[in-house]
C-alpha cells in the first residue's frame, strides 16, 4: 500500500484532513524546514513515500528582469521559515531516496519567464534542483494557480481544480523537463480514497 505526506504551510488558508495511509506535516514561518524533514524521514520508516504533496504559496507575480507584474513566478516557495530557494534547494537532500514523486501545488512553481532563465527567478532550474537533491520525479506547472476550499471555509479541505498553465515533470536525472497532463497522483485522488 502506498504512502503519501502532505507537507503544508499554514500561510496557505485551507485545510488538510485526516485519510488513511496520508501523513500532515504543517509548516509555518516558525518552523525549520529541518524539522519537516525529520518528519518526512519518520514517515518513510514505513515504507518509500509515494508521493509528497507541497501545499504552499509560491512567490509569483512579476517578472524582475522586465520590470512588470504579471502571471509569473519561479522564484521559490513560502515554505517553513527558510522558504525554498535558490540557494537553498541543496537542504532538501536530507530527503533524499525517500520519495518517489513530489506534487508542488504552488503558483508559478515550475515558471521560467523569457530572459530570466539561470537567475533567482528560474523555476525550471529550482524545480529541477529539487528533484536532483532528492531523487525523486517532480511535478510543478508555470502559471499562477487557483484553488478553493470546501465548504468556502479558510479551514475547509483544498480543493485544486485543473492546473492553470502548464504541468512539467522534472526527472531526478536532470534531463530536460516535459509537459504532462496530470501528475502521476493528485492530492484529489488521495482526498477522495482513489489512490493507489
Amino acid at each position: 500500500m502506498a504512502n503519501y505526506v502532505a507537507l503544508r504551510d499554514r500561510r496557505l488558508q485551507g485545510g488538510v484532513p485526516n485519510r488513511p495511509r496520508l501523513t500532515i506535516i504543517n509548516t509555518d514561518e516558525n518552523t525549520s524546514l529541518r524539522s519537516a524533514f525529520a518528519q518526512i524521514n519518520a514517515a518513510a520508516r514505513t515504507g518509500r513515500i509515494n508521493t509528497l504533496f507541497i501545499l504552499c504559496h509560491g512567490f509569483a507575480g512579476e517578472n524582475t528582469r522586465g520590470a512588470v507584474c504579471m502571471d509569473a513566478g519561479g522564484m521559490g516557495l513560502l515554505l517553513g521559515k527558510e522558504n525554498m530557494l535558490h540557494g537553498n534547494v541543496s537542504m532538501w537532500r536530507a530527503i533524499a531516496n525517500k520519495i518517489d514523486n513530489i506534487v508542488v501545488y504552488a503558483c508559478g512553481a515550475g515558471d521560467t519567464q523569457p530572459g530570466n532563465e539561470g537567475t533567482t527567478a528560474d523555476g525550471k532550474y529550482l524545480m529541477g534542483a529539487l528533484a536532483i537533491h532528492t531523487n525523486a520525479s517532480v511535478f510543478a506547472a508555470d502559471k499562477i494557480q487557483w484553488y478553493s476550499t470546501f465548504q468556502n471555509s479558510p479551514h475547509g479541505r483544498f480543493d485544486f481544480g485543473d492546473w492553470e498553465g502548464t504541468l512539467w515533470d522534472f526527472p531526478p536525472t536532470g534531463t530536460a523537463a516535459t509537459p504532462v497532463l496530470s501528475a502521476p497522483v493528485e492530492f484529489a485522488d488521495v482526498m477522495s480514497g482513489t489512490a493507489p
